[in-house]
């Protein structure tokens, strides 16, 4: 196993996120490789002013952690490097819901990569929050209330009809700590409740972990790239500007998320068909 050697990080907020500074991705050996792993684990999201990569370069950062996406619907930069995606913002919508990507698939991403190549002089930052936080920051009944659950996660109507069950409360592989796992693009129904319960429950948390106090915030720049780790992080764009933005991305492929080790299972709930949706007037998390 390689032994990681020293980096220049420097945090960026109180709860999450580290900036790293003079790091040429043309010559990562085996302990840089594994000091970015070790500093993705601790800060869960790291930031590379001006790093600036080559296509083949940031597909090699990404690819330092696990095997990367092939992405069969977004578009690809260059079709000779088909792991990096273009997202621009004057062709596709804005990510301005709090979210983890791609919650709906069984095994959702392990960590993403943005290299931002046009952006506004200023607006369109993105934010972080850290979902370990989040889970620490309940009391203990609720934490293990929320251990026996799971949540049904779906596409958010894309049209390709794609849903998921996962549990509300996540281990993390590496470090077996655990987070809260839902989000509110893509988290719709807990099946264990009835559904005006799980419409309760989940706002209550949506609305809980989208505080400040969770959060980090990263003002970009042309050039700059961010790394993080989908599995125990949200993130959304501040939508405060109609200015361009133009990213590349790259995906690492992720693993099905594990249950708390020993969390009761309790069966679905039975059919209430008959319960207004918008019980408690805040709109639809279900299906």
């Amino acid at each position: 196993m390689a032994t990681s050697v020293p980096l220049e990080l420097r945090p960026v907020a109180g709860v999450l996120g580290a900036e790293l500074r003079h790091l040429d991705v043309g010559s990562i050996d085996d302990s840089v490789a594994t000091a970015l792993r070790d500093a993705l684990r601790d800060h869960l999201v790291l930031f590379l002013p001006g790093l600036d990569p080559s296509l083949t370069g940031l597909r090699d950062l990404g690819a330092l952690f696990r095997p990367l996406e092939n992405h069969p619907y977004i578009a690809k930069v260059d079709e000779s490097v088909p792991e990096v995606c273009e997202l621009d913002t004057s062709a596709t919508p804005k990510a301005d819901l709090w979210h983890t990507d791609v919650t709906y698939s069984a095994d959702p991403p392990m960590a993403a990569l943005l290299h931002m190549i046009e952006c506004p002089q200023w607006g369109g930052d993105t934010m972080w929050i850290n979902c370990y936080r989040v889970y620490d920051s309940l009391s203990a009944p609720m934490q293990h209330f929320l251990e026996s659950l799971t949540c049904f996660h779906d596409d958010g109507g894309q049209g390709k009809d794609i849903r998921a069950e996962h549990p509300v409360v996540r281990i993390h592989p590496d470090t077996g700590r655990r987070s809260l796992f839902v989000n509110k693009q893509f988290s719709r129904r807990i099946p264990q409740l009835s559904r005006p319960e799980s419409q309760a429950l989940l706002t209550h948390l949506f609305r809980w972990q989208e505080q400040v106090k969770f959060s980090c915030r990263w003002r970009w720049q042309p050039g700059d790239v961010a790394l993080w780790d989908e599995r125990v992080t949200l993130h959304s764009v501040v939508d405060d500007t109609e200015d361009r933005r133009v990213l590349r991305r790259v995906t690492v492929l992720g693993d099905r998320p594990l249950s708390p080790e020993g969390a009761r299972k309790w069966p679905t709930h039975g059919s209430d068909k008959g319960a207004s949706s918008g019980y408690y007037g805040t709109g639809g998390y279900e299906f």
